[in-house]
């Protein structure tokens, strides 16, 4: 047995001869993770499975190969552990150590926040597994409570290095889990800029102040006023009263400019772990971010500029909000499936027509997208009670053309962002005033039965994955 439709591998499939799958345990824009047995063995792992369209790629897989065998390379009892890696019955994998735990987020989730010594501990651990990674050439790109998983004993454990860049790997274009999380970014990433270990500093920084406030620092009405605010701004002031030391190490991890935060990630480990010193005065705010002065002037004048440099280099920020206003298509468009009928909204099953465009009669979630040299790999469907990126709110037939262009531009089309406006979003959503602020794109989708890929207009939320659907 291989892989299923859509790219989905079954309960009780073999890989290897040796892992037998159990229960999916999430999707991402490459794949999917499997808590599995390892028969040879006898213990549990996870198997993390690359979907075909993307595994097939050359450069994918070299990539792909460079993450595992940096990763096997990385011994910490902080990184997750690579046991293996292979090829079979249609996919590559990776198979690694399972850990039964919980992750930070669904902790803060429980707890709302975190009290500073248990805060700081989170982060010097996490924060040693870091500097680990980052001595084998990695930086992880998206540091993030979810990323971090808390074994029953209460040490960490880092995560999901899915869209992790080898120092020696080129790029790969992707969007929704692929690009990372928009709340979690540093500000080099906003403004286009390759990361570097100081942005993982800075992401860990973002992590240790949410829990600590139990909210995160920047909030605003779509990912690309939250990234401007970094740019622009130091993090709101934390209402709670903590020690001094500690709001110190998080002000110097949030620093905007990367020579103005700790130089190493072992650096934030140590200075985490010196927090514990008993008789710390305790401050109740967080004090202003600090830039070194030769470096003042440079970010300052670097804001002026700044929003000119996110439109063109954080396009998938803006570019995404689309626009127009009736949600139409324009008129005498042929039909998805005749090809040649002008009635666009003909007959599809699992869609109802909904004026000119196609709306689905149940919801229809998919893990991230990913584009790879401009071409369209096709998203797993995800059960939308489980963890996902995009729900569909309406589809329509490809555009003239859209075939051929790069498929992570499509919502710069004038017809497309107005096939997938704004306004329809919002008729289409059980709760306008919540997802008035969600991420929209356009992708080309062939379901099974579909007979002809159609153009799906999604939705996603600003803070990353989630378990609701709301259309």
């Amino acid at each position: 047995m291989g892989v299923g439709a859509g790219g989905i591998l079954r309960p009780g499939e073999r890989l290897g001869d040796r892992y037998r799958l159990e229960s999916r345990l999430g999707a991402g824009g490459m794949g999917e993770v499997w808590r599995a047995v390892d028969e040879l063995l006898g213990r549990v792992v996870a198997v993390k499975v690359m979907l075909p369209s993307v595994a097939d790629d050359p450069e994918f897989g070299r990539r792909f190969l460079i993450e595992a065998t940096s990763m096997a390379r990385v011994n910490h009892p902080a990184v997750a552990s690579i046991h293996d890696f292979g090829r079979g019955r249609g996919v590559t994998y990776l198979v690694m150590e399972f850990v039964d735990g919980e992750s930070l987020a669904q902790r803060l989730a429980r707890t709302g926040r975190l009290d500073p010594a248990t805060t700081m501990r989170i982060v010097a651990q996490a924060a040693d597994g870091l500097q680990a990674v980052h001595d084998q050439g990695i930086v992880h790109r998206d540091v993030k409570p979810a990323n971090l998983l808390i074994r029953r004993d209460g040490s960490v454990v880092i995560t999901d290095f899915g869209i992790a860049r080898h120092e020696d790997a080129s790029h790969l274009t992707a969007t929704g889990a692929v690009l990372g999380t928009p709340s979690y970014l540093s500000p080099e990433q906003v403004l286009g800029q390759p990361a570097t270990p100081r942005s993982d500093v800075y992401s860990l920084g973002l992590t240790a102040y949410e829990c600590l406030a139990g909210e995160r620092p920047f909030v605003g009405d779509n990912p690309y006023a939250v990234a401007l605010q970094r740019l622009q701004s130091a993090p709101r002031t934390i209402g709670v009263t903590l020690p001094a030391p500690v709001l110190r190490v998080v002000e110097r991890a949030l620093a905007t400019d990367p020579a103005g935060r700790w130089p190493s990630a072992a650096a934030l480990a140590d200075a985490a772990r010196a927090t514990a010193t008993p008789g710390a005065p305790a401050s109740p705010r967080t004090p202003e971010i600090a830039e070194p002065g030769p470096r003042r002037k440079v970010i300052a004048a670097a804001w002026a500029a700044a929003i000119l440099v996110v439109v063109v280099a954080a396009a998938w920020f803006i570019t995404r909000a689309g626009s127009g206003d009736d949600g139409r298509l324009q008129a005498q468009q042929p039909d998805v499936r005749t090809g040649g009928a002008t009635t666009a909204t003909a007959t599809v099953k699992g869609f109802a027509a909904c004026g000119n465009a196609l709306c689905p009669t149940e919801p229809m979630c998919w893990s991230g997208l990913t584009s790879i040299s401009g071409k369209a790999q096709p998203p797993a469907p995800v059960n939308c009670s489980e963890e996902h990126y995009w729900e569909t709110f309406a589809a329509v037939r490809l555009p003239a053309g859209a075939a051929d262009g790069r498929a992570d531009e499509l919502m710069e089309r004038p017809d497309v962002a107005k096939a997938c406006s704004a306004a329809l979003m919002a008729s289409r959503s059980k709760d306008p005033a919540a997802t008035r602020s969600w991420r929209r794109d356009a992708w080309p989708i062939q379901r099974t039965g579909d007979g002809v890929p159609l153009l799906h207009c999604l939705a996603g939320s600003t803070d990353g994955e989630t378990t609701k659907t709301i259309f």
